[in-house]
């Protein structure tokens, strides 16, 4: 049995109590949350705890699903008390706030997992397992939107809650880290955060890469989250021998394998197989978040890592949002390793 300290309980904080239910009699899960609305709001029979110290006490391990700016702060108090830790993404603001964490988690022997949602999509690991297997030839392009009609979050702009998903998946994907970052970020909405984020990649290898994330463009879908707010999560990725693309809405992955070819006059026709679908799963928002949460159990038992860490899933995405971040402002070309 594993003692689970949720701190907590809003539109995702749900979503995890969700998510632990469908885990079984394994775990057990307090809660800590101070908002009465959101305490109101949470599933009946919800068990409630007051005061940090005595619910980490009481604790094994932790899942901090709260607002960006706490994540630093009450990671590391939970690192310091010697508890293993689930963090929701962003890990933290900066690169370099996730990296003096990754050295105290190492200090203390701690597992520490990060919550990259798309780490654990059936559809973005067989992509990604194709990838890496050389199914798409050399890949040239990875893009990735997920951006609507949605809530404009109080607490961070759109870098940090959404772009902050493909700053980890498309280098994951693509088994590099990219070279070059340029960026546009808009507040639209005039309230002082970006609300639109437009950010291009360069690879080493030569891929280019782009992600669109916001919350002021037309959606697609119904968010599963947030009532009222419509999205669209979507992947693409180009190879010398195939192309993909997933709707993480829809639920749909299309693959056409096959090249350009070519033909009279100097154009060059794609010559591609009908589409198929690799046979990943559909899994909707909770048992993504339960995949998540029984590879981190796997972890706390076994003490060997099931999912990104704080260096994987926390500096280096975010040392590209750190960097988009840059060039917006100076409007220019970040190169990655000659910048720290």
């Amino acid at each position: 049995m594993t003692r689970i300290l949720l701190i907590g309980c809003g539109a995702f904080g749900r979503i995890h109590l969700a998510a632990l239910a469908r885990l079984g009699p394994s775990v057990t899960v307090q809660v800590l949350e101070p908002d009465p609305a959101m305490r109101d709001a949470a599933p009946a029979g919800t068990r409630f705890v007051e005061g940090f110290d005595a619910a980490l006490a009481e604790s094994d391990a932790v899942i901090i699903a709260t607002p960006p700016v706490t994540h630093g702060p009450l990671a590391e108090a939970v690192l310091r008390a010697g508890r293993d830790l689930f963090l929701e993404k962003p890990a933290t603001e900066t690169a370099g706030q996730s990296a003096a964490l990754h050295a105290l988690a190492q200090q203390s022997g701690r597992i520490v997992q990060l919550g990259l949602f798309f780490r654990f999509h059936p559809k973005a690991q067989a992509v990604q397992a194709l990838a890496q297997a050389g199914g798409f030839g050399r890949l040239h392009h990875l893009s990735a939107r997920m951006s609507g009609l949605k809530r404009a979050r109080g607490d961070s702009g759109a870098l940090l809650n959404d772009a902050v998903h493909f700053a980890d998946l498309l280098p994951w994907i693509a088994g590099e880290a990219p070279s070059h970052v340029f960026a546009t970020l808009s507040d639209p909405l005039g309230r002082g955060r970006e609300d639109l984020a437009l950010i291009q990649l360069r690879f080493p290898s030569g891929a280019t890469g782009f992600i669109e994330a916001g919350c002021v463009l037309p959606g697609e879908h119904a968010d599963p989250v947030v009532p009222g707010a419509e999205t669209r999560k979507l992947l693409g990725l180009a190879g010398s021998h195939a192309v993909a693309e997933v709707d993480f809405m829809a639920e749909t992955l299309r693959l056409r394998r096959g090249q350009h070819l070519p033909a009279q006059g100097g154009a060059w026709l794609p010559n591609h197989v009908p589409a198929e679908d690799l046979g990943a799963a559909a899994l909707d928002t909770v048992g993504v978040v339960a995949a998540q949460l029984e590879a981190f159990l796997c972890a706390v038992t076994t003490r060997i890592s099931q999912g990104p860490d704080l260096h994987e899933g926390g500096v280096l995405p975010l040392r590209i949002l750190d960097a988009a971040r840059r060039s917006a402002h100076e409007m220019r070309l970040v190169e990655m390793d000659k910048w720290n």
